[in-house]
């Protein structure tokens, strides 16, 4: 007689499940900035002095090292961590996500409108988030100065002046934490926290913040807590882990294609597409692009509630 042998950590509970998820994506994502750091300075011959304190001045060589831990230590710490924890969840790569079989064409389409809408309100709370001021001063200023650290990577990664270093930012930037970061924070602990919970909209918010918390930017919380906010939306109602991928990817496409088109040489223009929303330009048009938002999301949470119900009576007449 064949025994089936259990996934490992099948049948715990909600909370259990969240603890275990939220310290095994820790764990490994350190073991893989260790192996990613290890493996650029064997391969890029360049020293962690020169990976860790960057001016923006860097030669290609020590710019590209710094991409390729970027990209192993992301791989690591966000895809590879969630399908190990869901191999122990269920004995399957992928098996305790909810892909779905009937992406719908037109709620993707209209998803990705909704991310294209939400710019100019991501602007306006990026602006007032920037603006805010801890109480207590050596705080503030210490963490606005790891605020402008991190500015200062991401500019230095974004530069791309040929369609190969392009395409290297659309797979660093755009492709694994769309892919990755849902997984994690859509897939593993939304669902934790929706099962916890046993609401919905409880579990978007918390997951939500933590998605925020976890880029460690204090100035950039808000309009990466709104954003957590659409995505956790879409997968609540889509039911599917891959809406919230598309528009995860959408939006950090943008952001590459912007920085490649407009920021190749020096700063955006003035007007550019980073300001409109704010204070200084068109902020009426923030206001707007947040009721739109709003009214889109309504819209497209009842475009897939019907889609899901024709699917239902589709296979209650099969």
């Amino acid at each position: 007689m064949t025994t089936v042998r259990k996934p490992i950590l099948s049948g715990q509970s909600p909370f259990a499940m969240f603890i275990f998820s939220s310290l095994g994506v820790i764990l490994i994502g350190l073991v893989f900035q260790l192996i990613g750091l290890f493996l650029t300075v064997l391969i890029y011959d360049v020293s962690m002095l020169e990976l860790m304190d960057l001016s923006g001045d860097e030669a290609p060589g020590v710019i590209n090292a710094v991409k390729f831990l970027q990209i192993i230590g992301a791989l690591g710490t966000f895809v590879f961590s969630s399908m190990l924890i869901s191999f122990f969840y269920t004995g399957s790569w992928f098996g305790y996500f909810p892909f779905g079989r009937n992406l719908n064409a037109g709620s993707s389409i209209f998803l990705v409108l909704v991310m294209i809408v939400s710019l100019p309100f991501v602007n306006l709370l990026t602006e007032f988030n920037m603006g805010l001021e801890l109480p207590f001063e050596r705080i503030d200023n210490y963490l606005r100065q790891l605020e402008e650290q991190t500015e200062t990577l991401m500019m230095t990664l974004v530069r791309a002046d040929n369609l190969r270093a392009l395409l290297v930012n659309l797979f660093m930037i755009a492709i694994i934490p769309a892919v990755g970061e849902e997984l994690v924070f859509r897939g593993l602990l939304q669902r934790h926290l929706t099962e916890m919970f046993k609401n919905g909209h409880v579990a978007v918010i918390i997951a939500a913040g933590i998605f925020s918390l976890a880029h460690f930017q204090v100035y950039s919380f808000l309009p990466r807590f709104f954003l957590g906010l659409i995505l956790g939306y879409a997968f609540l109602y889509g039911r599917s882990i891959w809406y919230p991928m598309i528009a995860h990817l959408v939006n950090n496409t943008l952001g590459v294609l912007f920085y490649f088109f407009y920021m190749k040489e020096s700063d955006a223009p003035s007007g550019s597409l980073e300001e409109i929303g704010t204070v200084d330009l068109m902020p009426w048009v923030g206001m707007l692009s947040f009721v739109l938002v709003v009214i889109m999301m309504v819209l497209w949470i009842r475009m897939e509630q019907a889609n899901q119900s024709l699917r239902r009576d589709s296979a209650g007449r099969d």
